[in-house]
């Protein structure tokens, strides 16, 4: 498949099955250690909202958890209250305490030309497919990769 080709193409159109199964998936309450293990064999993680669901509330990848592990500065105090994220500090426990809440997306309905636009404006190496806020797959840019040599 050439480039223009797939550009044109919907994105349900490149999503196997598979895939949509094999997504690294875990919820916001879970431990951060739960986190940290998906993200030894993985490089993110996508939060849903609770165990069961698809909903999806956020991203961790493993430059959100390059921060945590770097040593740490005091933590920073706002009216009395720490608001710094930090393993030495505990204050980074579950998902929903590292995770990224501002996530951008697509849709199955896109063209993969305007999903890989949004992924070089971002600087994002990979986008959730989103439908009715459920996630549903993703695309990468090794999945795009692959696609263009035909492995997949």
């Amino acid at each position: 498949m050439d480039l223009e080709e797939l550009h044109q193409k919907k994105v349900i159109n490149i999503i196997d099955e598979k895939q949509k199964w094999n997504l690294p998936i875990a919820e916001k309450d879970a431990d951060i250690k739960d986190i940290l293990s998906i993200l030894s064999g993985r490089d993110h993680v996508w939060i849903v909202e609770k165990k069961g669901s698809r909903r999806l509330c956020g991203v961790v990848t493993e430059n959100d958890v390059l921060r945590l592990l770097a040593p740490s500065r005091l933590p920073k105090y706002m009216f009395g209250k720490r608001y710094s994220i930090s393993f030495l500090h505990g204050t980074a426990k579950k998902a929903k305490d590292i995770m990224n809440k501002h996530i951008i997306k697509c849709s199955p309905e896109d063209s993969v030309g305007d999903a890989l636009m949004r992924m070089v404006n971002a600087g994002l190496r990979r986008l959730p497919v989103v439908e009715n806020d459920e996630i549903i797959g993703e695309i990468t840019t090794h999945y795009i990769i692959q696609i263009l040599l035909g492995k997949r």
